[in-house]
């Protein structure tokens, strides 16, 4: 058979695709099967103008450098549900630290995306013992029919789903973008766009995304505020483990205890993303969403973003960050400065023993850092990042005081322990807190910054949850924990009002009598309910839950009642889907854009003088 090896290429690198879709679950249909036939020929139909020993080396290697970026995106949206992007390349120094994690992903059925290799070789093997003589006219025919057939295929389907004005917009994921272009139509997208990044093309705002920035940037009123604010994050910290018990122990008795002392939040969420304990401290922080891909840690750290700290010192607090880690960990040294933090506390600043996990463990951090407290000129605002219950959640065999007997995960057991470790250290914390005098005036915060990684459907923890629909895995996976302590409260209670970690610097400001500007968030403590919005577009509206369809246009998706579970009619949901989409977008203008670097340099120079 004449140009056995170019089909035999064909047929393996769309079985791969196929392949992927099984490792991940993610969705492959006829159209998606196509689109991706459409983009390889387009690639790769020149490589049959070429002599025939040199197109088996290159399709071999096609195929290997294929199967390489394919097992990497396996791996990567196993984790983040996402591709791979470009943008990632600035992340790759985090990795080391926290490789432990990831080798948890990593599955030995993964692996048979190589196997086309030996498919491969038996053909060319084969072709070798049994020589075909090929026509160069005939091979220039299949090359340009090839190239036309996969263009043609390419791009009327594309063109008809980008004459919707919705889909020509910014995508606000990067999985819409895979099923509509296909695997090498997205990676080359993706390229294309770091590219444009590098050299800062398309950067200038548009007239509509101005009027966006301007609508929602509020005058803010800079009350003079004199109460202490602390805020706390708690590493992998899930609302699940909140009054839980595990053979008859209770896994965090002192945050079960600070919901007689505090306010306490169970339908709050985390909106982290690729960048997980850097976004939530971000999102925290500057009440904007998490980018698509990578973090805005490392590559926006030059941005101008009116972050609280920076709020907080023109009202005249000073302003400090606490994590006992390497400073240039997710460039927090940097970052940290451009947000307004006049102070960074981090490994050099903190005993060097013990450590537990990644850092020395939280109980000698949280109570060294309130004896830093006092190096702080009043009132200060205090950000302190919490690290022992971080993936692989490894700890000492005499730091582990729970019975967890009828367990059979190692990574659930060591979560359950961390958690229980870093629990006892935020009673420590608030017992320094109080004897000190400071607990009772200040503004004192404590909440999870993301999931634990075990929660998806079949892992341990959701089976012992019984966590199995829709709705049950998505209160398991986003739902954090958060306690807020006013100054000068007398008894916790219970809000039922549902938010995300966006909400959070508002909800401070609001207390402190103060009106935010340049954040997308809403206080947790006004009449009006939130719109809780996740990256790929879901979001938690009062009772619903929408979650969308990357496979089909924007607006597409499913509608589910948060209380019961069941599925609703997606008119119930649709008031609110253009507002989401709408909030992430204008999410990635300010930060992607550097937004705030032109509307703040017009405030200073309107303000009075």
């Amino acid at each position: 058979m004449k140009y056995l090896d170019y089909w035999s290429y064909l047929s393996l690198s769309l079985a791969k695709l196929f392949l992927f879709s099984l490792l991940t679950a993610s969705a492959f249909d006829v159209s998606f099967l196509f689109i991706n036939l459409a983009t390889i020929l387009m690639m790769t139909s020149w490589a049959l103008l070429v002599k025939p020993q040199t197109r088996r080396w290159i399709l071999f290697a096609s195929l290997f450098l294929h199967s390489t970026l394919l097992i990497s995106d396996v791996w990567y949206y196993r984790y983040f549900g996402n591709l791979l992007s470009a943008a990632l390349l600035s992340d790759i120094g985090q990795m080391g630290d926290v490789g432990g994690g990831f080798l948890t992903l990593i599955q030995a059925p993964d692996f048979l995306l190589f196997t086309d290799l030996l498919v491969y070789a038996a053909v060319l093997f084969y072709m070798k013992r049994h020589p075909v003589t090929e026509s160069k006219r005939l091979g220039r025919r299949l090359a340009v029919t090839g190239f036309l057939v996969g263009l043609l295929v390419f791009t009327v389907p594309t063109a008809v789903y980008y004459a919707d004005t919705d889909n020509r917009q910014t995508p606000i994921s990067n999985m819409r973008e895979y099923y509509q272009l296909g695997f090498w139509g997205y990676h080359g997208l993706d390229a294309f766009r770091s590219i444009q990044d590098a050299f800062d093309l398309g950067d200038n705002l548009t007239e509509r995304e101005r009027d966006q920035i301007e609508a929602f940037a509020t005058k803010p009123v800079e009350a003079t505020a004199d109460t202490n604010v602390i805020v706390v994050q708690l590493e992998s910290f899930q609302t699940s483990v909140i009054g839980q018990t595990v053979n008859g122990q209770e896994l965090t008795p002192h945050l079960n205890a600070l919901r007689d002392e505090m306010l306490y939040f169970p339908n709050f969420y985390h909106q982290t993303h690729e960048g997980r304990t850097s976004d939530a401290e971000f999102t925290v922080n500057a009440s904007l969403y998490p980018v698509k891909s990578g973090s805005v840690y490392t590559q926006y750290a030059t941005n101008v973003f009116d972050a609280l700290p920076a709020q907080l010192k023109r009202a005249g607090y000073d302003t400090a960050a606490m994590h006992a880690f390497d400073k240039e960990f997710w460039n927090r040294s940097n970052f940290y400065e451009q947000i307004g933090y006049n102070h960074f506390f981090h490994q050099d600043d903190y005993p060097s023993e013990p450590v537990i996990g990644m850092a020395v463990g939280d109980k000698e951090f949280l109570t060294t850092s309130v004896d830093h407290l006092d190096t702080l000129d009043e009132p200060f605002y205090s950000f302190m990042v919490a690290l022992t219950s971080h993936t692989p959640y490894e700890i000492p065999d005499e730091e582990k005081r729970l019975d967890l007997s009828g367990y059979d995960d190692p990574l659930l057991q060591g979560y359950y322990h961390t958690v229980h470790y870093t629990d006892a250290a935020v009673g420590l914390m608030v017992e320094r807190l109080k004897a000190n005098g400071i607990w009772d005036d200040a503004l004192v915060v404590f909440y999870g910054d993301h999931d634990s990684g075990l929660t998806m459907a079949g892992d341990e923890m959701a089976v012992k949850a019984d966590a199995d629909s829709t709705v049950d895995l998505f209160q398991l996976d986003r739902s954090v924990p958060l306690f807020v302590k006013p100054s000068g409260l007398e008894q916790g209670q219970t809000v039922e009002a549902n938010g995300g970690q966006v909400d959070l610097a508002p909800t401070i400001l609001d207390l402190l009598g103060m009106t935010p500007t340049y954040m997308l968030g809403s206080s947790l403590l006004d009449d009006d309910p939130n719109l809780t919005v996740f990256r790929n577009g879901s979001f938690r509206y009062e009772d619903l839950y929408f979650v969308p369809d990357l496979t089909e246009s924007v607006g597409s998706g499913m509608c589910y009642s948060v209380e019961t579970g069941d599925d609703l009619p997606l008119q119930a949901c649709e008031p609110y889907i253009d507002e989401a989409v709408e909030q992430l977008r204008l999410s990635d203008t300010i930060i992607e854009k550097d937004a705030l670097s032109n509307f703040q340099q017009n405030d200073k120079q309107a303000a009075p003088k």
